[in-house]
């Protein structure tokens, strides 16, 4: 009879924690720090699944390293289908622009 109840008593408990845990993973606010700790376990069996996790959770985080150039950016431009290459010149600089600023009195 000691056995049927601590059987009992012990699914009871585990029944417990589950439907508690459940609750707290789905609320979403600070409790659900219990799931972090379950989620430490997916490290252990599921490694591949682990690393997937971290390198979706860095691509939230990740930026543009360089922008992408605009046309004007680029002064070399191959024209595939005449076999042409087109190189823009860059404008002379102005007179102005490399003068020294003239002291004002």
């Amino acid at each position: 009879m000691d056995v049927v109840i601590g059987v009992v008593g012990g699914l009871v408990l585990l029944l417990l924690a589950l439907w508690v845990g459940h609750r707290s993973l789905g609320a979403g606010g600070p409790s659900s720090a219990g799931g972090n700790a379950l989620a430490g376990g997916f490290e252990v069996f599921d490694p591949a699944r682990a690393r997937a996790r971290e390198d979706l959770d860095s691509k939230e985080t990740e930026g543009e390293a360089l922008p992408a150039p605009n046309d004007e950016d680029v002064p070399v431009r191959v024209d595939l289908k005449t076999g042409k290459v087109h190189i823009r010149k860059q404008p002379p600089a102005s007179a102005d622009a490399t003068r020294p600023p003239a002291d004002e009195a």
